[in-house]
């Protein structure tokens, strides 16, 4: 993942330790996403804000596996292509972890009454990192 505009590097990043709640801001108009870090080459983190009713709709990513770990709130993990046979959601909250291999279809929604937050670590494998949305693929 290449770095993008505010986020830390190896070269920025002070101890190595981060406190997510730091990186938490949320927005009334729509989802938000605050840069975190990225190496440039495997290894990327977003923080991703949802209040209630908000959400990070389903898509994949072809050579990025993800991680996210819940940091407050709770809502809906959402598994697989939306229609499909092998759809399914899931209950999250905070302190959980959910573990998305390559190409999986994914999303989370949240679906309570407080806000919702989470770090999203990102694998690209040194290749492109690739947002595929309804089929059509976005790279960064």
């Amino acid at each position: 993942m290449k770095p993008l505009p505010g986020m830390l590097t190896p070269d920025t990043l002070p101890s190595g330790t981060l406190d997510p709640r730091q990186f938490i801001t949320y927005s009334p108009d729509k989802e938000t996403v605050v840069p975190v870090y990225a190496d440039g080459e495997d290894l990327g983190i977003v923080s991703w804000n949802l209040l209630p009713g908000q959400a990070n709709e389903s898509h994949s990513h072809p050579a990025s596996a993800h991680c996210f770990v819940i940091v407050e709130g709770e809502g809906l993990y959402l598994k697989g292509e939306p229609g499909s046979p092998d759809y399914a959601e899931y209950p999250i909250k905070a302190g959980q972890t959910v573990v998305i291999p390559r190409n999986l279809v994914h999303g989370i929604r949240n679906t309570g009454t407080t806000p919702l937050s989470y770090f999203a670590i990102t694998t690209t494998a040194g290749g492109e990192y690739a947002r595929v949305v309804d089929g059509v693929a976005h790279t960064y």
